[in-house]
């Protein structure tokens, strides 16, 4: 192979390597931008294109061992940087979807905790129903437990954030402290009350 013929072969070579990291980059970019399969499709394919045809120059010149040679090895490269690229995007997003669920389950759990909080803090709320902060009283016995149950289940998922089956159980956990408390209140008479309050603020009623 002469000079000029082996200094074409490189170009080509160079061209070959290019084309697949401009279209692993396209690629990635439309991707992310949420860019549908008939795009991914034409940018692979134009890549294809280019990086054959920059091949075929290179194996006329008489280097096709290392044009094939460079164009798996490049094009391997480019498969799996935008797949490592996509992969990350997907667990970021699970990632933001996990605190999104952990966020408003404890959004829901402290909001119970401070309805609770309330019948002890509130004078009027401590008179007329005394009931709702004496934890002895049989009627508080299942938010109690309730409460603790959540309260474990949350530790356990600020330990274990990517615990899936945790998030559950916290969710679970939640939901049954939601309604123990509904049920507590309407049992002593509060979750009436408060509706009632609650209507009467509400702008445009009677």
């Amino acid at each position: 192979m002469d000079a000029v013929a082996l200094m074409g072969s490189l170009a080509a070579c160079v061209v070959m390597v290019g084309a697949v990291g401009l279209t692993a980059w396209r690629v990635d970019a439309v991707a992310r931008h949420g860019g549908d399969a008939d795009d991914l499709f034409w940018l692979v394919f134009g890549g294809a294109v280019v990086v054959a045809g920059a091949g075929v120059v290179a194996g006329t010149l008489g280097a096709a061992w290392l044009a094939l040679a460079v164009g798996v090895t490049s094009s391997t490269a480019g498969v799996i940087w935008t797949w490592r690229r996509h992969d990350l995007r997907r667990r970021r997003a699970e990632e933001a979807s996990r605190a999104a669920v952990r966020e408003d389950l404890q959004r829901r759990h402290d909001a119970v905790l401070r309805r609770w909080a309330d019948y002890d803090l509130d004078p009027g709320k401590a008179i007329y129903y005394p009931g709702m902060h004496e934890p002895g009283n049989p009627v508080l016995r299942p938010v109690v437990r309730a409460v603790r149950a959540a309260g474990s289940a949350r530790d356990a998922v600020a330990t274990s954030p990517d615990d899936d089956s945790g998030a559950v159980r916290y969710a679970v956990a939640v939901t049954r402290l939601e309604q123990a408390f509904d049920a507590a209140e309407h049992d002593l008479g509060a979750l009436e009350a408060r509706r009632r309050g609650r209507h009467r603020a509400t702008p445009g009623r009677p």
